[in-house]
């Protein structure tokens, strides 16, 4: 449990540089993935989700584009703390990785849920295992050497 709440905070990179790399890969994934769905014309809705805003009225296509975008920027909130973690509080790295994971793979549980109707599957389909292996790294940052 120490490693996941660490009683100090020395900023020290993690032995296993790995962790840490894998972490700065997180980060960029996150940014690039918020930027897109606030920036993106659709927010990425149909021109990468594949959801077909062109068949619904222009009220209900605006409100999936805005949903899409607010969600952009939880996204870009979660990467903007995992980036203070890696460059400020490394030793919280295993914390944030364990909350990144459960976040794609309930995000994935979510979608068995209440499915998107789609004729393909979207890139977001892939989000549960983006979760399983951030899982994995999370328990080899908590292995000790």
């Amino acid at each position: 449990m120490k490693k996941v709440i660490p009683n100090s905070i020395e900023n020290k990179i993690p032995n296993n540089k790995f962790v840490y790399y894998f972490s700065w890969l997180l980060v960029g994934f996150n940014f690039f993935r918020s930027l897109e769905h606030i920036f993106n014309e659709d927010g990425g809705a149909e021109s990468i989700a594949g959801l077909p805003l062109s068949t619904y009225s222009l009220e209900a296509a605006n409100n999936i584009v805005s949903i899409f975008a607010q969600w952009g920027f939880s996204q870009l909130v979660l990467s903007f703390i995992l980036l203070l973690v890696i460059i400020k509080m490394k030793e919280l790295i295993p914390l944030l990785l364990l909350i990144i994971a459960f976040e794609n793979i309930l995000r994935g549980v979510v979608g068995l849920y209440k499915p998107l109707i789609l004729g393909d599957a979207p890139p977001g389909a892939i989000t549960p295992i983006i979760g399983l292996v951030t899982l994995v790294v999370f328990f080899i940052s908590i292995k000790e050497n």
